[in-house]
């Protein structure tokens, strides 16, 4: 570089003179002095224009210097950070600095850059360790170009100051990532609750053309070969309920982000009730849509990408035998995937043996747990509460056209079971006490469940003839 030649360098080809006799040429001179043409050239024209200054090089230093803040700023910066943090909001150098902008007035009325708030913070110690992530380049997004074109519907359970375990659903439009319904239920996901949080949301802003989860039984049956509750509330608002492909949580990528931000908040001030829950829920609500800027859209807040983008909602309902058809594809797919891997359909009965599907029979298999803290499966938005002789394991869980069962997985032993249509006598908030199912039965049964089924079983006997059945699904 030119910067680096000494000046008595510099001033050799200052006086240098090509027109001398037996001078060399410009090539061989350079290459003398093993500089470059380009480095001659320059040294010479600035010696045109600025005499004896070309024989030192030009200072380093930048035109306009780096800006110092002093402790008043590093201090509110500090400040913001734990403000946000401690109200349960996103508290790094990009949130801050959105804080500030928002601010009607900062110390010294210059608002440091992101970068300079990473750098003053780091300075100061105000920075948590994070392992090194994976490069933002190496993912390939996916949005929509127009709002209500597609929306994304997820849930996760919260657990209350108070101990009791509820649901979150979290409902966002895929295009201006505006929550357009998330809200709280005290019971385990279900259809009913999807198909009310569905509705409040749609009553407000009306359809979208299509819905994205995942393959929760309470969001979407179709892969099952059913079409249920929901899908059909859907279609017949001219939504098209669609899945991401199984064990693939990234297509539900926005949702699965959202929950991570709503939990923080939450987390914050930990309620104790659902309804000081929900009212956490509206007030995240109101923050994230209008006054909380994403980097996924230049910046700009869900609630102004909502208003400036396209709307393209649905206009016509979908008729019944689209679902059915989809439903019917997926069944014949994942038939013909089973032949291919030369794999029968498993249904465990209850002598324990494992027979093949039959076709035609609809059966709904899957692994599921039992804990001590959560001792209940889940059918049809039932919650039924099994012996405690049960918690602490998982099962296999088989759901046939006559009957539920869990099976031991290393064993194969049916330790619980009733046959379907189910029916119960005590039933409340819909919480079935497993002891008053009719035909129920379980192999580890606790002494005191036994002695309530036989209870349930006489009385069931005894109203055989005279009442109706409590409820049947």
């Amino acid at each position: 570089m030119s910067n680096a030649l000494s000046p008595r360098l510099r001033a050799a080809i200052i006086n240098y003179n090509p027109a001398q006799p037996n001078a060399l040429s410009v090539t061989e001179f350079c290459r003398s002095l093993k500089i470059s043409r380009s480095v001659f050239y320059k040294i010479r024209d600035r010696a045109a224009r600025e005499s004896t200054a070309a024989l030192h090089p030009r200072s380093r230093a930048p035109k306009t210097p780096a800006r110092k803040y002093g402790p008043e700023v590093i201090n509110e910066v500090v400040r913001i950070r734990k403000t946000l943090k401690a109200q349960g909001w996103e508290y790094g150098p990009r949130s801050i600095y959105y804080e500030a902008v928002m601010q009607e007035t900062f110390p010294g009325d210059h608002i440091p850059s992101v970068a300079t708030i990473a750098r003053l913070l780091a300075s100061v110690g105000q920075v948590d360790a994070a392992p090194k992530k994976r490069p933002k380049s190496s993912y390939v997004p996916f949005a929509r170009s127009t709002a209500m074109s597609l929306w994304q519907l997820d849930a996760f359970e919260y657990r209350l100051s108070s101990g009791k375990m509820v649901t979150v659903y979290q409902l966002l439009d895929d295009a201006s990532r505006f929550d357009v319904g998330s809200w709280a239920y005290q019971q385990h996901e279900n259809s009913a609750d999807t198909q009310d949080l569905l509705h409040r949301a749609i009553h407000q802003y009306g359809p979208p053309q299509e819905l994205l989860s995942d393959n929760s039984l309470a969001f979407n049956q179709l892969r099952q070969g059913v079409v249920g509750a929901v899908e059909v509330f859907l279609a017949s608002h001219g939504t098209m309920p669609i899945t991401g492909i199984p064990g693939k949580p990234t297509t539900q990528g926005k949702n699965e982000r959202a929950h991570q931000t709503l939990k923080r908040f939450l987390d914050a001030s930990r309620p104790a009730t659902l309804a000081a829950l929900r009212r956490r829920i509206t007030i995240f609500r109101e923050h994230y849509n209008h006054r909380r800027p994403h980097q996924a859209l230049a910046d700009a807040t869900p609630a102004s990408a909502w208003e400036v983008l396209a709307h393209t909602p649905a206009t016509e309902p979908i008729a019944l035998v689209v679902l059915q058809a989809k439903a019917a594809q997926y069944i014949a797919a994942r038939n013909r995937r089973d032949r291919d891997l030369h794999r029968a359909g498993l249904t465990i009965t209850k002598t324990g043996e494992i027979l093949p599907a039959h076709p035609g029979q609809a059966v709904n298999q899957a692994i599921v747990e039992v804990t001590s803290a959560n001792r209940q499966i889940y059918y049809h938005g039932y919650r039924i509460s099994l012996p405690t002789s049960l918690a602490g394991q998982k099962y296999y869980r088989t759901i046939t056209d006559a009957e539920y069962l869990l099976a031991d997985l290393t064993t194969a032993e049916v330790v619980f079971s009733f046959p379907l249509p189910m029916r119960a006598l005590k039933v409340h908030d819909r919480h079935v006490a497993s002891y008053s199912i009719e035909g129920v039965a379980s192999s580890r049964a606790t002494k005191q469940w036994d002695q309530k089924r036989v209870e349930y079983h006489h009385e069931f006997t005894t109203r055989r003839d005279q009442t109706p059945a409590v409820f049947e699904l």
